[in-house]
């Protein structure tokens, strides 16, 4: 299994570097065709070659959140507020943009991520403190190098593949969906993360997308990216809860997506792959994760019915590589996770406000019994939310969700919120 994945490894390599001059980005060709060409942000035309983008959106909320007692877990009944941002922080986006004459595009992205907490990145802190500060992230900085026949050519820190459409298409990704640290708001929220799908997450990546095919409906990426160590749950290679060392080798991934459009509406489809070797601090357990997906979105008018499913063997819940692997016996075994969620949205008719409701689910196969693993208990969400769009770029939003316990990060608990965001 080893020697199969490097070479598949070699041979994407392989395809990357002989491609050329062309580039990958974050929106496929093929699902630029699902609607209208969207808000791009506030652009300066220096001349005929050149243009600078600059886009991004605040979001604010404020939240409440009653956690449930759960004496199993010595959790007690307790309420929490908040003013925070949801599981997207503020973001700002620099994109310079080259065009030639020939039709050949290079396109470079710098995007930040301000989180509003005054607590920084220290989880320990309190929730805000005199003379603290909020966290900044370099989230993406990326090139695109694309050509109109040649398809498309990707390098930097982006977003990856396997997971992506289902937290963008994710009716809480503005908003809040599940809620963890309660009382000490890390500048961020969990939406569906670990209650339908594992966190996308942003990586270092080389990747290459074909033209769009099928009369221009579909696309294929392929590409390779820096892996994850593994955060040690279980204590398999080590300390529970620890990191282990980082994979020698590159991980691989993929994603084909396929858009209709039709007359009002559209349909569309993608599916992602992911995988890299788990890091074992050097024990040799020589095991492999792989993980992967499959998303969809029908939009009927005002309606958008959306659905989504994965299933990893070695990958993780939650975040990537997050709890890969268990000792059961004298034996290091991979641990199995899988998940999905169904959404619908409605935008009344001549009408600003949006309705919705997502109910996602998480389970991991990691109850041991004997010398074989079960399924624990599984971590489910349920999301309500209403939204008001003032304008087209001020949106009010309010969600009310009630979350099972996850086993890693979130208690039982009744969580709504109120605000809003505001993109440029």
């Amino acid at each position: 299994m080893r020697t199969q994945i490097k070479k598949l490894k070699f041979l994407m390599v392989s395809v990357i570097v002989l491609s050329g001059y062309v580039s990958y980005g974050q929106e496929d060709e093929a699902s630029k065709a699902e609607e209208p060409k969207p808000y791009e942000g506030l652009q300066l035309k220096v001349n005929d070659n050149w243009k600078v983008k600059f886009s991004g959106q605040v979001n604010a909320y404020y939240v409440l959140t009653s956690q449930k007692e759960d004496a199993e877990f010595g959790v007690e009944k307790e309420t929490f507020h908040s003013i925070r941002n949801g599981i997207n922080q503020a973001t700002v986006s620099i994109t310079p943009q080259y065009t030639s004459e020939s039709g050949l595009t290079v396109t470079s992205n710098f995007e930040l991520a301000f989180g509003l907490s005054n607590s920084g990145v220290d989880a320990s802190l309190p929730q805000s403190r005199g003379f603290g500060f909020a966290s900044v992230e370099v989230r993406q900085a990326y090139i695109n190098v694309a050509t109109p026949k040649s398809g498309s050519f990707f390098i930097g820190r982006g977003f990856g593949m396997f997971a992506l459409d289902a937290i963008i298409y994710d009716q809480s990704i503005l908003g809040i969906g599940a809620n963890y640290s309660f009382n000490t708001p890390r500048n961020t929220t969990l939406a569906g993360v670990g209650y339908g799908y594992i966190f996308v997450d942003k990586i270092a990546q080389l990747n290459y997308t074909t033209p769009a095919f099928f009369n221009k409906t579909s696309t294929l990426s392929l590409g390779i990216y820096d892996p994850f160590s593994s955060f040690d749950i279980y204590g398999a290679f080590g300390d529970p809860f620890g990191f282990t060392n980082n994979p020698s080798n590159v991980g691989v991934h993929g994603k084909f997506a396929f858009n209709k459009p039709f007359k009002d509406g559209g349909f569309y489809f993608s599916s992602a792959f992911i995988s890299q070797e788990i890091a074992d601090n050097g024990t040799n357990a020589d095991l492999n994760a792989f993980g992967i997906d499959a998303f969809m979105k029908l939009n009927l008018k005002g309606l958008t019915l959306s659905g989504y499913y994965y299933t990893t063997d070695g990958m993780g819940d939650a975040g990537l590589m997050f709890g890969p692997a268990i000792a059961v016996g004298s034996e290091v075994e991979k641990v199995k996770s899988d998940g999905f969620y169904a959404q619908a949205t409605y935008a009344i008719p001549k009408s600003p406000v949006t309705l919705g409701v997502n109910y996602g689910s998480s389970r991991v196969k990691d109850q041991i019994n004997g010398n074989s693993l079960e399924y624990s208990d599984s971590a489910d969400r349920l999301t309500n939310s209403i939204s008001y769009a003032v304008t087209s770029n001020l949106v009010l939003k309010s969600e009310f969700t009630i979350q099972s316990r996850h086993r890693v990060f979130a208690p039982k608990a009744n969580v709504f919120s109120l605000g809003g965001y505001f993109a440029f």
